[in-house]
């Protein structure tokens, strides 16, 4: 039977894979097989190819690419003397198969340590630019923005006895005029100086008290706030404390009395100045209090010189009618008028200008502040206040801020050297949002004419303490209360109530005008509020009949 097998079926079979590795060995296939493995062409290791070893730490010089400092972050770690040994020709070992592979160099290159040319000219560009930098230094840095321009103009902008005082010479001149007269020709008497908050009058008095150091000095100034004293009668012992008189709280009020006024009285007592801040606390049962104080100065033989400072206009006249029978007791008036838009900014002005550099606030800033300020209250604090913080908004937000600076020893070309010191000015902006975040409304008010005398806030003010007073039947109620109606009736009327701060200095521009009577306490809530006029003066004194017929029309708060 004849064989199945051909021949062609011998040049069909396969290589063995462990052939195909190991050429060298025969095979069982025949010469056809041994044809057909002769196509796989395998590339034998020379002797003089540098093998190099499969972890780099075992590489030295150019073939760890050493010398070429872009290539390596950081030089290799050090390894023992075998390790560093190269690799023989002779070791057997798999060739480093990658999409890079490092170029073979001959023994004797490998020992200058030069690096191949494909390599410099990859190294040619980033060591032209670090040579560059090396010799230009930076002259450029990403700041923060300082803002020392705004840490001056805040400041200038506080609320302390300034230097000189603007727009209030005239005042000036009069404390001057009656301290030389009664302090210098020492002869005894009383001055009262009232006006709204924020009008100078106890800065006014402290830097008189200061000038005249060298004519004072040998009388004895004492100065007494009385927003401080724990009640009415504490003045008393306030008073023999800063006169040398030892403590003694056994001693009745009376006893006290004496005491001081024997002092007073004595003979070879120098002159003695007391100066009472905010004397309308002083206000008692039967104004006892207010009327020993007034009393003092027409002693036979008395020796003091009285300064009484208030917001209220008309305290001696409303308070103190007693004193109308005895003109010789009868103190001195002196009114400090609210300030009107040039002295504001006047004053502003002035203060600014001790900052050096450009100007931090816009004029128009300034004027719009002044106009503001004038229209509600004439108080120079608030305007002060005001400018303060919108200069805080404006350094906030270019704190925020990074510029470009030159360092230190830098020369820069003249374009970019000129920087201005202030980098945004305070604008007109800042203060309307000021005006509007802080106070509020209020501010917002002006006089609308010769007719409206009343901002429409106190008018609301003034309609809520007469319907509270008539529900409550009482003459007196406090801050707190009053704030309260006057919040509701606010809120009938659809219009914005301001904060209880802001009604307490409500409460006090109506004082100075003669509407309101304030007895202050060390809450702000707990200050006593009264009318000073009839209620039928009301519609009279407001001018505006509609409005306080209409709040008055809802008795129910």
């Amino acid at each position: 039977m004849p064989s199945t097998r051909s021949q062609t079926q011998a040049a069909i079979d396969f290589p063995r894979r462990k052939q195909a590795r190991t050429p060298g060995l025969p095979t069982a296939g025949g010469k056809d097989a041994a044809s057909n493995l002769t196509r796989v062409t395998l590339l034998p290791l020379c002797p003089r190819e540098k093998v190099l070893p499969l972890s780099p730490r075992k590489r030295l010089g150019d073939d760890n690419l050493c010398n070429v400092p872009q290539s390596v972050p950081c030089s290799p770690t050090k390894q023992s003397k075998k390790e560093n040994e190269l690799p023989s020709a002779s070791h057997k070992g798999r060739r480093l198969f990658s999409s890079e592979q490092p170029t073979t160099e001959s023994p004797g290159r490998r020992n200058n340590l030069v690096p191949s040319p494909l390599l410099k000219r990859q190294e040619t560009p980033r060591s032209s630019e670090r040579a560059r930098l090396n010799k230009e230094p930076v002259c450029i840095q990403l700041f923060k923005q300082e803002g020392t321009c705004y840490q001056q103009a805040k400041s200038v902008l506080h609320t302390a006895v300034p230097d000189r005082l603007l727009a209030r010479e005239k005042e000036t001149d009069a404390i001057r005029r009656f301290l030389k007269e009664h302090v210098c020709g020492e002869k005894p008497g009383s001055l009262y100086i009232s006006g709204a908050p924020g009008t100078g009058k106890t800065a006014c008095l402290s830097r008189i008290l200061q000038d005249f150091q060298n004519e004072l000095l040998g009388s004895k100034t004492i100065v007494l706030n009385c927003m401080s004293l724990s009640s009415s009668q504490a003045v008393f012992q306030a008073i023999a404390e800063q006169m040398g008189q030892q403590r003694t709280p056994k001693v009745s009020g009376r006893d006290l009395v004496r005491k001081l006024e024997k002092q007073l009285t004595a003979e070879g007592t120098p002159m003695t100045v007391l100066v009472l801040d905010e004397m309308d606390q002083l206000d008692s049962k039967g104004q006892d209090v207010l009327y020993t104080v007034f009393e003092w100065p027409w002693l036979i033989g008395s020796r003091l010189v009285l300064i009484g400072v208030a917001n209220a206009l008309d305290l001696t006249d409303r308070i103190l009618a007693r004193l109308q029978a005895r003109p010789k007791c009868k103190p001195q008036l002196l009114n400090f008028p609210p300030y009107t838009k040039e002295q504001i900014a006047s004053i502003l002005q002035e203060r600014l200008r001790q900052v050096s550099g450009d100007e931090v606030l816009d004029s128009t800033a300034i004027q719009f502040c002044a106009r503001k300020v004038s229209a509600v209250s004439g108080d120079a604090r608030k305007a002060l206040d005001i400018c303060r913080r919108a200069i805080e908004i404006v350094e906030l937000d270019v704190r925020s801020q990074t510029v470009f600076k030159p360092l230190p020893g830098c020369k820069l070309p003249t374009a970019s050297a000129s920087v201005s010191p202030v980098p945004r000015r305070v604008g007109l902006p800042h203060i309307s949002r000021v005006i509007s975040d802080v106070y509020g409304d209020r501010m917002a008010l002006g006089s609308n004419g010769a007719s409206d005398s009343f901002p429409l806030q106190q008018k609301i003010l003034v309609c809520s303490l007469l319907l509270l007073a008539r529900q409550l039947k009482a003459k007196e109620v406090t801050l707190g209360k009053l704030h309260e109606a006057y919040s509701r009736v606010c809120r009938r009327q659809q219009m914005a109530a301001v904060a209880q701060s802001e009604c307490l200095s409500l409460a006090t521009l109506l004082e100075t005008r003669g509407i309101l009577a304030l007895k202050k306490a060390k809450e702000a809530r707990l200050t006593k509020v009264s009318l000073k006029i009839e209620e039928r003066d009301v519609e009279h004194a407001l001018k505006d009949g509609v409005l306080v017929g209409n709040i008055l029309a809802g008795e129910q708060l």
